[in-house]
């Protein structure tokens, strides 16, 4: 099984010490999962693209962004990001125009991105997959860090790999949500591309970036057997 990449979810850092503890992230994981909310879509505010644009400026590594946004056409026309970059969408707020969506953001140089709520079928996507780089499945519902686990979601992502294979369409898929020490093993067996991680698996682990990195990998490993 390949080794799935990891990102930090930049939502649950203190970002007050954002170039301090990107700096140290850098070395450490494959890319950054930024999430912008309106307050309207759900009940929570979170980054703005500003924040995604300036960390734009102070990393190398990819970053995606998870727009949970009434009006998502608006946000795009904010974000400066790069050719390596993603702009997520829900799966619910774009489906009268996902197309023309796609195509502004592959006309932007980046990646389309979709997410899916846990109550969210993956049949919302079957008219437009093919245009898709990243899928993100939720397995917690939208909006805020801490809740539990889906279980449910497990046959939601294994269906989503049999979707992508079946089609021959290439498409990296995407778990957010309550990845810890706890489910580690069982999104890990998954076999998805990204695992997204937050407060419980790695902010809240120490005070200082630094060790909360190393007690997170060695969490990962012990629950998976693969060091990261």
């Amino acid at each position: 099984m390949a080794q799935p990449q990891i990102a930090p979810s930049l939502m649950c850092m203190d970002v007050s010490q954002v170039a301090h503890d990107v700096e140290s992230m850098d070395r450490s994981f494959d890319l950054y999962h930024v999430d912008i909310m309106d307050g309207h879509f759900c009940p929570n505010m979170a980054l703005t693209p500003q924040f995604a644009n300036s960390l734009r400026k102070i990393t190398n590594l990819p970053i995606d962004v998870h727009l949970m946004v009434e009006d998502p056409a608006m946000f795009v026309e904010m974000l400066e990001l790069g050719p390596q970059d993603s702009i997520s969408f829900q799966a619910e707020t774009i489906e009268r125009n996902a197309f023309r969506l796609s195509q502004r953001v592959h006309d932007k140089g980046n990646k389309f991105g979709v997410v899916l709520s846990p109550s969210t079928p993956l049949s919302a996507i079957e008219g437009y997959k093919e245009r898709i780089d990243i899928l993100t499945i939720m397995t917690v519902d939208t909006g805020f860090a801490g809740q539990r686990f889906i279980p449910e979601m497990l046959a939601k992502i294994e269906a989503a790999k049999k979707m992508r294979d079946e089609a021959g369409l290439g498409f990296q898929i995407q778990l957010d949500g309550q990845c810890n020490e706890y489910t580690f093993r069982t999104l890990y067996d998954t076999g998805a591309d990204i695992l997204i991680v937050g407060s419980s698996g790695l902010f809240s682990l120490a005070e200082d970036i630094d060790d909360a990195i190393v007690s997170f990998k060695e969490s990962f490993e012990a629950k998976t057997g693969v060091a990261l």
